[in-house]
């Protein structure tokens, strides 16, 4: 998809990515998740998210100036959020924003990325070259999710 566009995240996107989150967790992930596990999962802190893409490498995909998807990585190389709209699943837009992202940690410095990944995530973050380092359960306002610590050696 030659029009996508990625660019760095401004604080005028925050409101297009909690919408974008929401409504591809609520789409998407029910696939792997209970409705409950979903609404513990989409419950946004909004001022933690406003510090953290802030904080963080954060990048905004855009395809016709809509965001079609975001990614965000610590300085420490841990890949915090990769989501795609909804309606833009599987053309690549995620592969993009981790290609914009990588050369910024080798360029840091790292060896490796790290990630805590869904289970509906998984399998296209093995076609990428992530390996799963283990299985966990995570709790998001007293629900229990299953998840998986993924890395990518550099």
């Amino acid at each position: 998809m030659s029009n996508i566009i990625i660019r760095r995240y401004t604080p005028e996107d925050l409101s297009a990515l909690i919408t974008l989150f929401k409504e591809a967790v609520s789409a998407i992930n029910i696939r792997h998740y209970s409705q409950e596990q979903v609404a513990a999962w989409t419950a946004v802190d909004e001022s933690k998210w406003r510090r953290t893409l802030e904080e963080n490498i954060t990048y905004v995909a855009q395809i016709d100036g809509v965001i079609v998807g975001f990614a965000d990585m610590t300085h420490a190389g841990y890949l915090d959020r990769v989501y795609v709209h909804k309606d833009y699943q599987l053309r690549g837009i995620a592969l993009r924003l981790i290609n914009v992202i990588e050369p910024l940690a080798r360029a840091l410095g790292l060896s490796k990325i790290t990630t805590d990944c869904s289970i509906t995530a998984k399998i296209p973050a093995e076609r990428i070259g992530f390996v799963v380092i283990k299985e966990q359960t995570v709790e998001r306002k007293g629900i229990v999710l299953i998840n998986y610590v993924m890395e990518k050696k550099l």
